[in-house]
């Protein structure tokens, strides 16, 4: 049963999110209520859902919503995949989130396909874990620009000898 963890998931991630709109707080305001009312939003129709469908419904809608939310969360920080890409920095990826997302994915990948043999849990953790390691792979290609090593193509470093 994964009631617990994902009890300590909603925690960990009332907490991260708390934080990250203290931080951003300046920068986005007009987000943040946007976020605020999605999660408003959410909460009440799964507050409706699970007063008002048969339970054996009600729990499958609710939890193919945690599989989608789910993705979505640890595909997040690859929306900042172009702005990588053009200022060769992963400044906007956040590494302590990349890396507390590899660590929960692999572990969740592993309990779900080899302990629970449980499609709703391995597939988005292979999904997320695959996310995961394609930011990291940006954070160590392109660090975080202040600091880290011009990268030069092939093509560049060919001008500047001729």
């Amino acid at each position: 049963n994964v009631k617990y963890a994902n009890m300590i998931g909603i925690m960990l991630g009332t907490f991260y999110f708390k934080e990250w709109a203290g931080a951003a707080a300046e920068s986005i305001s007009g987000v943040i209520i946007y976020h605020k009312l999605a999660i408003t939003w959410i909460v009440l129709l799964n507050v409706l859902v699970a007063a008002r469908l048969p339970r054996k419904v009600a729990t499958e809608l609710v939890g193919k919503e945690g599989v989608l939310v789910f993705i979505l969360l640890f595909a997040s920080p690859l929306s900042a995949l172009k702005e990588v890409i053009a200022t060769r920095s992963a400044a906007a990826i956040p590494l302590p989130f990349t890396v507390a997302s590899t660590i929960n994915c692999s572990l969740w990948s592993v309990v779900g396909l080899l302990l629970m043999n449980d499609f709703n849990i391995y597939f988005p953790s292979i999904l997320g874990l695959i996310c995961a390691m394609i930011q990291l792979f940006l954070k160590g290609f392109y660090g975080d620009g202040v600091g880290s090593i011009k990268r030069q193509s092939s093509l560049e470093m060919m001008g500047q000898i001729v």
